[in-house]
């Protein structure tokens, strides 16, 4: 009688712990895929602008004698300004001193209180679109009103625009003092309908011990269960 051989297990390992090498191989693998596939739908893009004095500071809005400053949310602080798809205008109004608005260039809008007419500001790690609504040239100041914007403080503007492939999201970290505006960096997500967090990028490194992270828990669930 013809007899099959079986290959038995290292000698001191045993069965259950093979599993659990297996287990630990299947994981990894799960998180290796969580963190390619998040990767492939978030590409972010942030810039940072400069400090006042430093080279390469762009200056939003424009000096004192111009009305209108231009900030393109896809490109770097010392490519500005780029009047096109992108890009957001920051202004006085003809023939006023006293009061200042934001308008998006190429059909670009901001989000906007529920007035209609203020832009609104979020904090940081808000996703963008937040659920307000939109628009495309509205106040940031005005007197007697004031702002939605606080003053002193740091706050992100979300904005969308479209660059010929839909709607894309982004955000520009302003602080205001008066009617002034002080950009302080900006971003915007390169896939057109994907989210984006008020000023936060999410590192790929992150995102591949988050995975990490959860299908270990995972596996340690499966060894309590043998």
């Amino acid at each position: 009688m013809k007899q099959t051989c079986q290959t038995r297990p290292a000698r001191g390992e045993s069965r259950k712990k093979k599993l659990r090498r297996k287990h630990a191989a299947q994981a990894l693998a799960a998180a290796t895929a969580i963190a390619g596939g998040t990767q492939a739908y978030a590409s972010p893009v942030r810039y940072v602008n400069p400090a006042h004095g430093e080279t390469g500071h762009f200056h939003w809005p424009a000096p004192s004698g111009i009305d209108t400053s231009i900030l393109n949310v896809t490109f770097p602080p010392s490519d500005q300004p780029v009047d096109a798809a992108g890009g957001f205008r920051h202004f006085i109004p003809t023939g006023y001193t006293d009061r200042s608005r934001v308008a998006g260039r190429a059909g670009g809008q901001m989000q906007i209180d529920g007035s209609g007419y203020f832009v609104a500001g979020v904090d940081s790690g808000v996703l963008i679109p937040s659920g307000t609504a939109w628009g495309s040239d509205q106040y940031i100041y005005y007197p007697g009103y004031g702002s939605e914007l606080p003053e002193g403080q740091q706050t992100y503007l979300g904005v969308r625009f479209d660059l010929g492939s839909g709607s894309q999201y982004g955000w520009i970290g302003v602080v205001r003092t008066g009617i002034e505006l002080d950009a302080f960096a900006w971003g915007y997500e390169t896939e057109p309908g994907v989210p984006i967090g008020a000023g936060a990028i999410p590192e790929p490194g992150t995102l591949a011990m988050l995975a990490v992270g959860v299908a270990a828990m995972a596996g340690r669930r499966r060894r309590s269960a043998e």
